[in-house]
């Protein structure tokens, strides 16, 4: 039996006008029996796609048939499913409901949208030809293991970019093994006869100072108050060449250096030779040119010129001065016997295009617990660092991230001062207890956690929170355990 919308009871015109929404238009069939309705979450990604289904029918049905392309196929008779759409397309739901009085259904016309996705490592989408050709001869040169002949030395720690860069895909991250150490006198002034604060493993300016496997690392010098020493982890590469297309303003409306709302997070900008830091564990390089250059030198002893110097400065403001300890017009060079430049400048070009152009990591569909957990991490005060979005000229850049550092406590400090901070009346003139806030998209796949790797899981790191972040800390501690299992399997969601 089939009535019309004038002779519905007010619930069932209430079902129907649910039907309607969220995703796509309803056909409603009403007889003797339950009334049909569902929801879904999400109801658009990309593939993969898992999907839960939740009944919501009234007057107690006691059966279900879930058919999740509207093939005729009856795909799952459990009353909440899950279903993974692993093609393309926009895809029909149909819901049979019965019980001892009947049976009706609902039909929902384009409630799943399965679209295209992106695979970590993978370039953005919508690169013009000419990009896309130097995102591909980039990852190439990223690869490519340099040698003595090719300028690689005379003190270096890896022989290519993948060396620290490839877990669990080219561009991520490295295992604990990869770390390495830096070493300076009062924390920036490089050790004597190093051109960097890094130090190297390997090499030397003659065989009888080469360090090796079998002659052993660089010594750091033992002087405690003058060496400041510390290890470092590498970082994952993806999406963020998108923060080149954050504004300064943007980045500067999140600061609080004086913590003027008195909720101990006081967040301040880092500077360079090129202007407001966005890259690096400190913020310390402000575009991906010097990102990509400096490593070059200081990790493979590969110098290198200018490729656009100045002019490659984000959003370089009129009154802003850069403040740092090197220039972007600076050609870097050594002494291996190799004439400088080591690397020609369409290989520069290609290498910034490779780490400018990788996708970031594609978030994965929130089920009821992500979405609990989403709460959670707004509640105990996670998000006033790790600000969900900036926006930017390309669009939103959904990094988790305010790209400022911060006051991460006494047992996280490293007392290495990179860049020049803003000026605070309270804050020292240095980075050394400070750390730029780390994107947490794709978390789950940057083990292991902190600056120097310390933290074997996502709740050790946050455990070790300090600083700015001890608020936050003691709250995630006082949650329940459940509560915490959601804020957890919301961040590897991510």
């Amino acid at each position: 039996m089939h009535l019309t919308l004038s002779k519905l009871p007010y619930c069932l015109l209430l079902a129907l006008a649910a039907c309607s929404g969220g995703g796509g238009s309803s056909d409603l069939t009403i007889g003797p029996g339950p009334v049909p309705e569902f929801s879904c979450l999400p109801n658009s990604g990309p593939v993969p796609l898992t999907v839960q289904f939740t009944d919501e029918s009234e007057l107690t049905p006691t059966a279900w048939e879930w058919d999740f392309d509207n093939d005729g196929v009856v795909d799952s008779t459990e009353q909440h499913p899950t279903h993974t759409y692993t093609t393309l397309g926009s895809f029909a739901v149909r819901l049979i409901v019965r019980n001892a009085s009947g049976s009706n259904a609902v039909l929902r016309q384009q409630a799943i949208t399965a679209e295209a996705g992106v695979a970590l490592g993978d370039p953005l989408p919508g690169l013009t030809e000419a990009e896309r050709a130097s995102f591909d001869r980039g990852r190439e040169l990223f690869r490519k293991r340099f040698t003595p002949s090719e300028g690689l030395g005379p003190l270096y720690n890896a022989t290519s970019c993948e060396s620290c860069h490839s877990e669990p895909v080219l561009g991520g991250g490295a295992d604990l093994y990869r770390n390495f150490y830096m070493g300076a006198f009062y924390g920036s002034t490089p050790l004597t006869n190093l051109p960097s604060v890094v130090v190297p493993a390997f090499g030397g300016t003659s065989t009888e100072q080469a360090h090796s496997l079998t002659r052993g690392r660089y010594t750091i010098p033992d002087f405690p108050g003058l060496i400041t020493t510390a290890q470092r982890n590498s970082i994952p590469l993806f999406g963020v060449g998108l923060f080149e297309f954050v504004s300064n303003a943007t980045i500067l409306a999140n600061t609080d250096p004086e913590d003027a709302n008195a909720d101990g997070v006081s967040g301040r900008v880092n500077n360079d030779g090129a202007g407001m830091g966005r890259f690096g564990l400190k913020s310390q390089s402000n575009n991906i040119e010097l990102f990509t250059r400096a490593p070059l030198m200081n990790q493979m002893g590969i110098t290198s010129n200018p490729l656009r110097g100045s002019a490659g400065t984000v959003s370089l403001e009129v009154g802003m001065s850069p403040q740092a300890s090197s220039s972007p017009n600076s050609p870097t060079f050594d002494n291996d016997g190799v004439p400088d430049p080591e690397i020609a400048p369409q290989d520069i070009a290609d290498l910034i295009a490779f780490t400018r152009f990788l996708a970031p990591p594609q978030a994965r569909a929130f089920g009821a617990a992500a979405q609990r957990g989403n709460a959670q991490f707004t509640s105990i005060g996670c998000a006033t660092c790790h600000i969900p979005e900036l926006p930017s000229s390309r669009g939103p850049v959904r990094a988790y991230t305010d790209l400022l550092i911060h006051d991460m406590g006494d047992d996280l400090a490293d007392h290495m001062a990179l860049g020049r901070p803003q000026i605070t009346l309270s804050g020292p003139d240095h980075t050394g207890r400070e750390f730029r806030t780390q994107p947490l998209w794709g978390v789950s796949k940057s083990h292991p956690y902190l600056h120097d790797g310390r933290a074997e899981t996502i709740d050790e790191a946050i455990r070790m929170h300090g600083g700015e972040g001890l608020g936050a800390r003691q709250r995630y501690e006082a949650l329940e355990a459940q509560q915490r299992a959601d804020l957890l399997t919301f961040l590897e969601a991510l």
